[in-house]
């Protein structure tokens, strides 16, 4: 008796979905409703056209700024201290960026080619910089004034 009563459930518990098929087409079937779990219009009679689907709302953020088309940055903590923002990055955004970090990135590339073929133990410096919060914190406040500064001449 007892050991009936600590039985254990190892099964997994049965989907609400299951997939079914209907006139060659694979559809997803809601077992509490009974009725497709999609949206989609049935096809009609053979040769016709179908009717076309509704257009499908993204809950995703938007890429692309509505107005003025151009791509919209979104900052993040790891190097921005005002994250979370967006900045619409327009022509004049992406040229002042690009000057300033642009610079800084050619350096530490020459940087680490030239370590890698003559000190490659010093290639470990920087991954040692990575985790020193005085370091991360400097470079947040640097890049987030490089930000700031790229989106007024922006605007």
């Amino acid at each position: 008796m007892a050991g009936k009563a600590r039985r254990q459930v190892t099964d997994a518990p049965p989907s609400r979905y299951k997939v079914v098929e209907r006139g060659r087409r694979l559809v997803v079937i809601d077992t509490r409703t009974g009725q497709p779990a999609t949206r989609v219009p049935e096809p009609g009679p053979p040769g016709m056209p179908r009717p076309p689907a509704a257009p499908i709302e993204s809950t995703a953020p938007r890429s692309i700024d509505d107005r003025s088309g151009a791509t919209i940055l979104r900052t993040t903590r790891l190097y921005d201290l005002k994250a979370p923002r967006e900045i619409v990055m327009t022509q004049a955004f992406s040229d002042r960026l690009r000057g300033a970090v642009g610079g800084w990135l050619i350096g530490f590339i020459v940087f680490a080619m030239v370590a890698a073929i003559f000190f490659p133990w010093l290639l470990l410096v920087p991954v040692a910089l990575l985790f020193q919060p005085k370091v991360r914190a400097a470079f947040r406040k640097w890049m987030t004034a490089r930000l700031d500064e790229a989106d007024q001449a922006a605007s």
